[in-house]
């Protein structure tokens, strides 16, 4: 099995006429440990149970003071996107681009039908200072301890490394997916990483992940972002092959005083 790693860089969220949300702070929780409920935030959705704003330019998700990166544009967007579909048929050889929103577990932590965040690593956009899926405490650098998160694949990822598409191959023995969780410091520098397995293939009879999955962030340290990118071993010379998709829910952090 391979080890479990995070990796950390340096954020600046660059985002305009933003669209904020809120949302409340779990039961008995402290004040500063915060866990972000998206099933409990403010949010539209359209008839499909998808975020309206998620093609919206200068758009994103604030529950809780806790800000969601995302780039909406006329034809797809990056980042981050609410969503409560519950329809995780196999949509990879068809219409997947109506259906890239969806949990395996067909809704949030909360259950079946529940809202969570669906998130597309873009690496065009990947740089060192901006980063296509990055998570913060307001958009003042406000100082945190990343805690955890539950984190899953989509339909479409799922579907794609177990059958395979046009675009990427199926998944057999010694194949991987990994999704890599990085930190930023006051300073800028870069903590971690830590990993954690999409996909891990030791026979060809694995499975990606299809369930939440518990994903501890505290290697981390004391931060002011958190960001994701992504490995497969299905890559090529424009990156990776498999869709670069991901599923979160229920994201926690401690805020330092």
């Amino acid at each position: 099995m391979r080890r479990i790693a995070i990796y950390i860089t340096a954020l600046a969220l660059i985002v305009a006429l933003p669209t904020l949300m809120t949302s409340c702070a779990e039961d008995g929780e402290d004040a500063n440990h915060i866990t972000v409920r998206i099933d409990q935030t403010e949010i539209s959705y359209d008839e499909d149970g998808v975020w309206t704003d998620a093609m919206t330019p200068g758009t994103y998700i604030a529950s809780q003071s806790v800000v969601f990166s995302h780039a909406g544009y006329s034809y797809y967007w990056s980042g981050f996107v609410a969503s409560k579909n519950s329809d995780n048929s196999d949509y990879s050889t068809g219409d997947w681009l109506e259906h890239q929103y969806t949990a395996m577990p067909a809704g949030g932590i909360s259950g079946i039908g529940t809202p969570y965040m669906v998130a597309y690593w873009n690496t065009m956009e990947e740089t060192r200072d901006e980063h296509s899926c990055q998570i913060s405490y307001s958009t003042d650098g406000q100082l945190f301890t990343p805690v955890s998160a539950f984190v899953t694949n989509t339909s479409y990822a799922y579907y794609a490394m177990k059958n395979g598409t046009a675009y990427s191959s199926q998944f057999a023995a010694g194949d991987f997916c990994v999704l890599q969780a990085y930190g930023v410091t006051e300073s800028g520098d870069i903590t971690g990483p830590v990993e954690l397995y999409l996909a891990e293939y030791d026979s060809d009879d694995d499975s990606p992940l299809s369930q939440w999955t518990y994903f501890n962030f505290e290697e981390l340290g004391t931060v002011k972002s958190v960001f994701f990118r992504m490995e497969s071993s299905d890559t090529g010379s424009w990156g990776m092959n498999t869709p670069a998709y991901f599923a979160i829910d229920r994201f926690s952090l401690l805020l330092q005083e």
